[in-house]
């Protein structure tokens, strides 16, 4: 991890006059404000931000404050460079999409995306690539938006609909290597539900168990009739393993490009040390070295 993402992760109170010049200076959300035209609150009490590209985003109010880090992030910074930025304590998660999936995204960098494609995204959340990808692969493509938790569905949904987007099939399984129930962790952040039990990561506070049902992806593919994926998105805050296991058929019979974020750990070790060798026994070859901070696999069939 780099000295830049330790200091904005630290919550020690040591850290704290570094931060205040840090965030003078280098702050994401000047780059975040940037790209916003226009932010509101809607009638729901949700967020809706209009980017400078045109795409809308929605997202409600956080149920449990936010992190410091987060709002630090805010008051340390210069307030003239953030006036598009509303009520970070409600709304920080919006501002971390934004972050990840707009400004330092590597989704569209190495696997491009063409008019009339088909694209797999597994652990749509709010729609932030969802979104991005329907449009690039315009009316004639289709998109096939995997998430299992009914609220994040709901934003989902809202954000198809203010973009105007009608090529997107929304599945509600979740992915796993067999057909099963299991327990859904869910987070306070909305983008870190897990089927991974993570009880005493003080990263993870788990706030509630729900049962869902997960199906392998090689059943959903064959379901849907899916044919010729030009793309897998997957980002399933640990669940990869397993849900490379259950694609077996579909990655050797198809060829699409591989995005799958696989930091997380898994018995002790990154999930990309057992997803490597099931991608390559596949055919694929990996497009770049593995980051350690972010454990992206960036593959592509040989």
């Amino acid at each position: 991890m780099s000295i830049k993402n330790k200091i904005a992760d630290s919550d020690s109170p040591l850290f704290l006059p570094v931060k205040l010049v840090f965030y003078r200076f280098f702050n994401k959300y000047y780059e975040v404000n940037n790209i916003i035209a226009k932010s509101e609150i809607d009638s729901d009490g949700d967020i809706v931000i209009e980017l400078k590209n045109g795409i809308k985003l929605s997202s409600p109010p956080s149920k449990f404050p936010a992190d410091r880090n987060f709002t630090e992030r805010y008051n340390f910074g210069t307030k003239s460079k953030m006036d598009k930025i509303l009520d970070v304590n409600k709304f920080f998660f919006m501002y971390e999409v934004l972050s990840e999936l707009f400004i330092y995204s590597e989704y569209f960098r190495y696997g491009k995306l063409k008019e009339g494609d088909v694209v797999i995204d597994a652990g749509a959340n709010i729609g932030g690539f969802t979104v991005q990808a329907a449009q690039k692969i315009g009316k004639s493509g289709h998109i096939f938006a995997i998430e299992p938790n009914e609220e994040n569905r709901k934003t989902l949904t809202k954000n198809l609909s203010l973009n105007n987007i009608t090529n997107c099939t929304i599945i509600t399984d979740a992915l796993w290597s067999e057909k099963c129930t299991k327990e859904f962790f869910i987070s306070h952040r909305p983008g870190e539900h897990t089927l991974i039990d993570y009880t005493g990561d003080p990263h993870f506070q788990r706030k509630n168990v729900e049962t869902i049902y997960c199906e392998r992806l090689d059943d959903i593919i064959q379901k849907h009739g899916i044919q010729n994926v030009a793309y897998l998105k997957m980002d399933i805050e640990g669940a990869e393993i397993e849900a490379i296991k259950g694609a077996s058929n579909f990655l050797n019979s198809q060829s699409p490009f591989l995005l799958i974020e696989a930091l997380h750990e898994v018995n002790g070790k990154p999930a990309y040390n057992e997803i490597i060798p099931l991608v390559k026994d596949a055919g694929y070859e990996l497009q770049k070295e593995i980051d350690n901070y972010r454990g992206t696999i960036l593959a592509y069939k040989r």
